[in-house]
């Protein structure tokens, strides 16, 4: 047993207010299985405890001058009769509360700050060899099985934290800990290309690899891969192109254009051309902190781009109504939507973007630092409107990519009937020469 060091949590919650009201701490382990599945208490149905017949992760509260570790070990031991091995701290949840939970028994409660430590490891014991100590019973539940359940206090949103961690995709890949067979953490793209070569469905495992990836850039066979722009802005989709290249032959064409075109995830059976992954999903694969730092790129890059194009169409429309002909050169002419929307010619931006930035003031700009430029000037809208503005511009620009969306789906309806229509008139003719 070693004392669980404070610096090895990441903490949700403000830890800097000052204390002047009790602390109470509990603490648990979230134990998973072979299977990557989690272990879950079901608690008795008495009315008079907190949250009765709900299911809930193992653990409690902790007793005066003990560790968060020595609470949890004892917690789990009394709980389920096993005592643990080798445990890691995954997070620590700080809140403060001030009146009854919901599905906890009417009390009236002090107001205190509450502490929930929360460590996790394997466990190899199946439940019919455990001792249920507490509640009503033990068993152990797959992610998808959570949402079919009542789960006590906040343990549903710790477990969609916890299967969005690095720390649960190396359970995945039997390496607890990230403990490999040569003693060393496990690579993603090496764990990536290891998974498709033993039959792993090529989404899962990719997506696997981009919840346990820290490199933000990397040059790849001359190709510059800039994942993370301005320092919190996360590019999913550009790290996705670059595993879907590096493992040649094993993800179908049509399946990455929709994945990458269309954010479509791959479907089964009952939906072959796949589905949109919506944002709960999306953050259950890659992780809480990735997913903040996509919404990052998604309102700093995607929107602004679709603002711009918006006001570009505006622009446009009041040109033919008024049947002006705009004299200047292309590349003028693109600067009234850069005055209408920041209030600045777009060279002037431009060149304080790299200045700030200590890149060269060339005549040309790459992809990469065109994604760098336009989360800038998001940030610099943000920072020189008012409020107001800026919240109208964001509606105008999600309306734009709504319409753009809309647009490409009647697109491809048109497209999908006239290549039915092409295949009947080709079955007929088929026919008729037969």
């Amino acid at each position: 047993m070693y004392a669980c060091p404070m610096r090895a949590f990441f903490y949700v919650g403000n830890m800097a207010e000052p204390r002047s009201v009790p602390r109470k701490i509990s603490a648990g382990v979230i134990l998973v299985d072979a299977r990557g599945r989690v272990l879950m208490q079901l608690r008795d149905d008495d009315p008079s405890i907190m949250f009765p017949d709900h299911w809930g992760i193992t653990g409690g509260a902790g007793h005066p001058g003990e560790t968060p570790e020595q609470a949890a070990r004892r917690e789990v031991a009394e709980e389920t009769g096993l005592t643990l091995g080798k445990i890691e701290p995954f997070r620590a949840y700080y809140f403060q509360e001030t009146r009854t939970p919901a599905g906890a028994r009417p009390s009236a409660k002090r107001a205190a700050d509450y502490e929930l430590y929360l460590f996790h490891a394997p466990c190899s014991t199946p439940t019919d060899e455990m001792t249920c100590g507490e509640g009503r019973g033990l068993r152990f539940f797959a992610p998808e099985e959570l949402a079919e359940i009542d789960i006590a206090y906040n343990h549903r949103q710790v477990l969609l934290d916890f299967f969005a961690s690095p720390g649960y995709a190396l359970y995945l890949h039997g390496a607890p800990f990230g403990d490999a067979s040569d003693g060393e953490a496990i690579d993603p793209l090496a764990a990536y290309l290891s998974a498709l070569e033993d039959g792993a469905p090529w989404f899962e495992a990719m997506m696997q690899a981009i919840a346990l990836w820290e490199r933000p850039q990397e040059a790849v066979d001359g190709r510059q891969y800039r994942y993370l722009i301005g320092g919190e802005a996360f590019d999913w989709l550009l790290l996705a192109e670059r595993l879907i290249d590096a493992a040649p032959g094993y993800v179908p064409a049509a399946e990455a254009e929709r994945l990458l075109f269309d954010a479509h995830a791959p479907g089964g059976t009952a939906s072959p051309g796949g589905e949109r992954l919506d944002d709960e999903r999306l953050r259950a694969l890659i992780g809480e902190a990735k997913h903040r730092a996509h919404l990052n790129y998604l309102y700093g890059v995607t929107v602004e781009e679709a603002l711009q194009y918006a006001v570009e169409l505006e622009v446009s429309k009041e040109r033919v109504t008024v049947h002006i002909r705009d004299p200047r050169a292309d590349d003028a002419a693109i600067d009234p939507v850069y005055e209408r929307i920041y209030g600045r010619p777009r060279g002037a931006l431009l060149r304080e973007f790299r200045d700030e930035a200590g890149l060269p003031h060339g005549t040309h700009i790459s992809l990469t630092e065109l994604r760098e430029f336009m989360y800038w000037l998001f940030k610099y809208r943000v920072r020189t409107c008012e409020p107001a503005r800026v919240a109208s511009d964001t509606r105008k620009a999600l309306a734009q990519l709504s319409a753009m969306e809309a647009a490409v789906l009647r697109s491809r309806r048109h497209a999908t009937r006239e290549s039915r229509a092409t295949a009947v008139v080709h079955d007929d003719l088929l026919r008729s020469a037969l």
